[in-house]
């Protein structure tokens, strides 16, 4: 089992925000799950955001108004026959916290509330959030809401509880009793920890690193022929240029290190394919490839080399201390 504090870290490095890291203290004895690991965050940066203030935007507002304000709506006001009674229909900008990042927070605190497995205590501290929020409206949240969020970039904080909005919001499923929900275990899902687990290991490379360069890559295949538009994308986990080397990783999240094969186990086919396909069709000759595994008992460490490149299998124990798991990624690239 991953202990509760480094899912933490690995989400704070996914989502590029270290500075939220130590937003709060965080215990595996006060907190035994990630439902209540993730509301105590969301709670905690939330107060501050309050604290600060929440952001405003200028909304446009219609109203029938008494004289004028703003731009006057002289076909409506006609149409109504309104100027008879000394009214008008006027459109005026008004500053307002009713915008949506704010309603995706209001929002994700009421399902929250509504989700069974939840803290009481932190469900009071809900309610006290929730009428602070009376203002701000709720909504109905979907996946490609969070698409269209515009906040400063500065505003990191911002960024921070949404990206937990939009986790939360992936793994909150109605139950029975309508109304209310029930957190999934998102770690137990391969397909949603692989893209934290590949998204941590860039990051983690690019912050930790800095005198590496870090980046997604599209390689092109070695392959002559008039069709090539056929041919399938090749885009590396993460391409790393440091010290005159070049390294091709790709990170793999699956339960199972190995496959079982008639009763042995073997490196992931699949996976040994793609990154052979990948060193063969970039410019470096010398390039050498990484599969990095997470484990939380076995460890490996694998090497193999063919035409000048190297490829190696790696596993990182994430049932460690976040200082050891640190050690040996940095090991893995120097190694």
């Amino acid at each position: 089992m991953i202990p509760i504090q480094n899912i933490y870290y690995l989400l704070c490095y996914a989502w590029n925000r270290l500075e939220e890291r130590d937003l709060i203290e965080i215990s595996s004895d006060e907190s035994p799950d990630l439902l209540n690991l993730l509301t105590k965050i969301f709670l905690s940066g939330s107060k501050t955001l309050l604290k600060r203030g929440l952001e405003q935007q200028y909304l446009l507002q219609t109203e029938t108004y008494q004289g004028i304000k703003g731009k006057l709506d002289i076909s409506q006001s006609f149409k109504r026959n309104l100027f008879v009674k000394g009214l008008a229909v006027c459109e005026y900008d008004e500053l307002s916290i009713d915008i949506l990042p704010n309603q995706i927070l209001k929002t994700t605190f009421v399902n929250l509330y509504r989700t069974e497995e939840l803290d009481i205590k932190l469900r009071h501290e809900i309610k006290s959030i929730l009428w602070r929020m009376n203002e701000v409206s709720e909504i109905k949240i979907s996946e490609g809401i969070f698409r269209h969020i515009n906040t400063p970039k500065s505003n990191i904080l911002y960024r921070f509880l949404l990206n937990i909005s939009e986790l939360i919001y992936q793994n909150l499923i109605p139950n029975q009793i309508e109304g209310r929900f029930t957190f999934r275990d998102f770690v137990q899902n391969e397909r949603q920890m692989a893209k934290v687990f590949e998204e941590f290991i860039r990051n983690f490379y690019k912050i930790e690193v800095p005198e590496a360069k870090v980046y997604r890559e599209d390689l092109h295949w070695k392959m002559a022929g008039e069709n090539a538009h056929f041919l399938p994308k090749m885009q590396t986990d993460i391409s790393m240029k440091l010290n005159g080397k070049k390294l091709i990783i790709d990170a793999k999240y699956y339960t199972q290190t190995l496959q079982q094969y008639y009763h042995s186990e073997k490196i992931h086919s699949p996976h040994l394919y793609q990154l052979f396909a990948y060193l063969k069709n970039q410019e470096d000759t010398q390039a050498e490839g990484i599969l990095i595994y997470p484990t939380i008992e076995k460890s490996l460490s694998l090497s193999y080399t063919h035409e000048g490149h190297t490829i190696r299998v790696e596993t990182l124990n994430l049932n460690q201390d976040w200082q050891g798991i640190k050690a040996d990624l940095l090991a893995i690239i120097r190694g």
